[in-house]
């Protein structure tokens, strides 16, 4: 199994995912976060959670009461504001279209990464809309 990003929103301290693997985002991760310096919009590795990918490689239990990642994530992971998702997916989405931005050495995954975006900015605008909050999870 590969890792990957899963985009969530979390809403009245409940995560909603939407459950699609963005493998390419993932791949891309330190790429998008030289983007987002470069455009002045908030750090695309600082919108990304570690929380499940640190439960999976270690060997702890779920804190008493807890049935999955998501309720850890929820309660102590790393969240961004709604708004700030927007702004940043917008700018880089912006960017790649008119720039023509490269993702890969010998095959261009623009194309993916532009949809990946495209399908989390979704996210970040029904979490905008619900006064939520917008991260990527890293999934293993």
């Amino acid at each position: 199994m590969s890792t990957v990003l899963w985009a969530n929103m979390l809403h009245e301290g409940r995560v909603v995912c939407d459950e699609r693997d963005k493998y390419a985002l993932y791949k891309h991760s330190k790429k998008l976060d030289k983007l987002t310096r470069k455009l002045g919009v908030t750090s695309f590795l600082a919108a990304q959670d570690l929380t499940d990918a640190q439960f999976n490689l270690s060997n702890d239990p779920l804190p008493d009461g807890m049935e999955s990642t998501d309720q850890l994530m929820a309660q102590s992971g790393t969240w961004l504001a709604a708004q700030d998702a927007i702004e940043m997916l917008e700018r880089l989405i912006g960017h790649i279209r008119d720039e023509q931005v490269k993702f890969g050495l010998f095959r261009d995954d623009r194309d993916d990464v532009v949809r990946e975006l495209e399908e989390s900015l979704e996210l970040a605008r029904k979490a905008d809309a619900v006064n939520g909050q917008f991260n990527f999870s890293v999934v293993m």
